[in-house]
């Protein structure tokens, strides 16, 4: 496990170590050549990054080997680049190209993260936003089902068919009967996922499940059995345990995801305030032939 989590660590941090080489830390964990990898790089990688951050959550103690991959991965980049500029690569036009674009990637994130740093949004203006908004925040309307599949394979003949529903429909009368509905769910359903918790799929919102299945169920009250459903799977039998009404949540309820969608959109506004500004300071050329589409769309 602990292999396999480090090969993982590695792979998506392949990308990840043009650290600073000029970090005032006085620790230093690595030094290639020139370059040199300190402390306190790492653990502000370790810190901002949400990968990592779930394996320590859950596994702590993988700490120090999670650090131990990260430096011999840095080492091993650093060794790399310092072959590759003997080599003279760094004077290659392609290798050129591709470093301009690295370039200006990182100024870019780096100068929009330094203006949208002065963004101040107060609780006011995430309320107002909220108001707005409400609609959008809607929780859909919902249902708690069980249910007891009984498989039905694809391009069956007339028989098998039939035999599958007279089986539905005899589960069906056990548990119109009397005969408990998680019981024969156990004992019956071919959906392994949920026989085992008594037929339970949890609580199912419109649009998650499929059509002809989601049609139904939503039909049903509470405590009733549904006929036998035929799916493209085959046919369930369902018990509704409980109806959730759609709600508008209140603004408590989701005040975080508000105010990170109004931040979101305050960003926005202020890129395209930006770009503006900077089109009419340096006078962008492009020479891309536009179809009239682009070109009303273009002019909005």
């Amino acid at each position: 496990m602990k292999n396999l989590v480090l090969a993982f660590v590695i792979l998506v941090f392949i990308g990840c170590f043009y650290l600073s080489a000029w970090s005032t830390q006085k620790k230093i964990l690595a030094e290639v050549g020139p370059y040199k990898l300190y402390e306190e790089d790492v653990e502000n990688l370790i810190e901002k990054d949400t990968q990592i951050q779930k394996i320590l959550k859950s596994k702590p103690e993988l700490r120090d080997e999670i650090v131990k991959a990260l430096v011999n991965r840095w080492v091993n980049l650093s060794l790399l680049a310092l072959a590759g500029k003997k080599e003279g690569l760094d004077k290659d036009p392609e290798v050129k190209k591709e470093l301009i674009e690295i370039e200006k990637s990182i100024l870019a994130k780096k100068y929009f993260e330094k203006k949208a740093k002065k963004l101040n949004i107060n609780e006011r203006e995430i309320k107002e936003y909220y108001i707005k908004n409400k609609e959008s925040y809607k929780k859909p309307e919902g249902v708690h089902v069980k249910h007891i599949l009984i498989y039905v394979p694809e391009d069956v003949d007339k028989a098998t068919e039939e035999k599958a529903l007279k089986k539905a429909k005899q589960i069906r009368a056990q548990i119109l009967k009397g005969a408990k509905f998680e019981e024969l769910a156990k004992i019956y359903s071919d959906d392994k996922g949920s026989k085992e918790k008594g037929g339970d799929l949890g609580i199912i919102k419109k649009g998650q499940t499929i059509p002809e299945f989601e049609k139904e169920i939503f039909k049903l009250k509470p405590g009733e059995i549904s006929l036998p459903i035929r799916s493209s799977y085959g046919y369930h039998i369902v018990k509704v345990e409980e109806k959730i009404p759609e709600k508008i949540p209140s603004f408590e309820e989701v005040k975080d995801l508000v105010k990170e969608d109004y931040l979101q959109k305050k960003q926005e506004e202020l890129m395209v305030q930006i770009l503006q500004k900077l089109y009419r300071e340096y006078q962008p050329k492009i020479y891309l032939k536009l179809g009239k589409k682009d070109m009303q769309n273009e002019g909005r």
